[in-house]
């Protein structure tokens, strides 16, 4: 193997780690998710953008590496991978299904809060219906 083929595998393990550890986000986020800890929440999602914006510098890097390769060499670096390529592609699976999952839970809280807002707006125009009720006079008067 050449220097850019190592380079290249290198860079795919370096891929599959931050895979697994955007995996373990995933979970720590599902968790926030089930408890409604938004501040633990706000904090993962940092976390997580900070982690795919590194796979996908890791991303142009091995497509910058690869276009000088030839197709030959390309074929047997992909057969002599295709383990790492498996894992990287399942780890990336679980990934989107889970966050389809927080996404769907994460709809449910908002449709009840928006519930819970129009609530508390009608409640708020039945009682502007009623009036503010006015001041009692004194029945005597304050010239006396």
């Amino acid at each position: 193997m050449n220097k850019q083929e190592i380079e290249i595998v290198s860079l795919l393990k370096h891929k599959q780690e931050t895979c697994a550890r955007l995996l373990e986000k995933m979970r720590e986020q599902m968790k926030a998710v089930d408890t409604q800890d938004e501040s633990r929440l706000a904090t993962i999602i940092e976390e997580k953008e900070t982690l795919i914006a590194g796979l996908n510098e890791t991303d142009q890097e091995i497509a910058g590496l690869s276009r000088d390769l030839d197709q030959t060499i390309l074929a047997s670096l992909t057969s002599r991978n295709a383990e790492l390529a498996k894992r990287i592609e399942s780890d990336l699976e679980k990934i989107i299904e889970q966050e389809t999952v927080c996404q769907t839970k994460l709809n449910l809280v908002k449709s009840e809060v928006l519930e819970k807002i129009k609530a508390v707006k009608s409640g708020h125009r039945l009682l502007k219906g009623y009036g503010v009720p006015q001041r009692i006079k004194p029945k005597i008067s304050k010239n006396i």
